[in-house]
């Protein structure tokens, strides 16, 4: 008896351990038929607590396997707590050069992770993030997901 509270004891620890760096992770579901209307802009908000800290930022885009574009248009708005603006546009290639998914792909669901960006330093305060793609039609089709992530950098 002994034993397994020691093994659920450090199991517990484990688990808690590895998203100690993790300061924000949201991730949408929320697709009607699996397509990203163009209109829809995709909103995130996180707050830095901690000053002086390099932080990371990842963009999370999962699709059916076997997409038929090559790559994705995206376009990620960033609201500092000083209410500048930074923008950044994002080419999210999902095949490589052999026309393979880039992506961690089981079955049918393929999960692709970029990094907008790494290592910078983020005052503290309230942050606001905005996803659009700039897809050429009405949607992107075949879309399973896309969030974010936030973590302090691992040195």
């Amino acid at each position: 008896m002994k034993i397994i509270r020691v093994v659920a004891v450090l199991t517990l620890v484990v688990l808690s351990s590895c998203d100690q760096n993790s300061v924000y992770n949201k991730f949408d579901k929320n697709f009607e038929e699996n397509r990203w209307q163009k209109t829809e802009v995709k909103l995130y908000e996180f707050e830095i607590v901690q000053g002086a800290t390099p932080y990371n930022m990842d963009l999370h885009f999962s699709h059916i396997f076997g997409y038929q574009f090559p790559s994705v248009p995206l376009v990620v708005t960033i609201e500092n707590p000083d209410k500048t603006i930074t923008t950044k546009t994002i080419q999210l290639d999902l095949l490589d050069k052999e026309g393979k998914d880039k992506g961690d792909c089981a079955g049918d669901i393929c999960d692709l992770y970029v990094t907008v960006f790494e290592g910078e330093s983020l005052p503290v305060g309230k942050y606001k993030v905005a996803i659009s793609h700039q897809f050429q039609g009405e949607y992107l089709p075949n879309i399973l997901g896309l969030g974010i992530e936030v973590t302090t950098a691992m040195d």
